[in-house]
């Protein structure tokens, strides 16, 4: 992607030295570590193999994804993403600087995956917050009964029957 036309932030992980990816063009920073809360909101894409946070943190920012698993759960992930119609996903058998560039290209070229993006933002924002699960967990404690959820709410009033 550093031949590419945009502007490029790219994380190697604690371990991993950024000084090793030798000189690079003034719009690439690689650096160990980025603060997800201050860079996504200035994002386009997120590029990731797939981890639960990262896609939670972009999704939560509005930000589409190209997702590139490698191990565990990130494949599922990846594929949710693609379901949820957020982002592209790189098999591993396809993990090569062209389809990489393709997949880049197709979801910052579809309006649809930075809508579908933006929409779960709004659904994310609106679930209850660690307040909610303490309130939850203490009631759990003094019950000591498991909670049921409560029947959804239908435009029309509370369901019946």
């Amino acid at each position: 992607m550093r031949d590419e036309p945009v502007n490029l932030v790219v994380a190697v992980g604690r371990h991993r030295d950024p000084d090793a990816f030798g000189p690079q063009p003034p719009r690439v920073r690689v650096e160990r570590v980025v603060d997800h809360g201050a860079l996504l909101p200035r994002c386009d894409l997120v590029v990731s193999h797939g981890g639960f946070s990262t896609i939670m943190r972009s999704l939560a920012a509005g930000v589409p994804l190209v997702v590139i698993p490698v191990q565990g759960d990130q494949p599922r992930n990846a594929r949710r993403c693609v379901d949820l119609g957020v982002g592209r996903m790189v098999v591993p058998e396809a993990r090569e600087s062209g389809a990489i560039r393709a997949a880049v290209r197709a979801v910052l070229a579809d309006p649809a995956c930075r809508t579908n993006s933006q929409r779960l933002r709004e659904e994310i924002a609106a679930l209850p917050g660690a307040d909610h699960a303490v309130a939850l967990l203490e009631q759990l404690a003094v019950d000591q009964q498991p909670l049921r959820a409560a029947p959804p709410v239908s435009p029309r009033g509370p369901a019946s029957g």
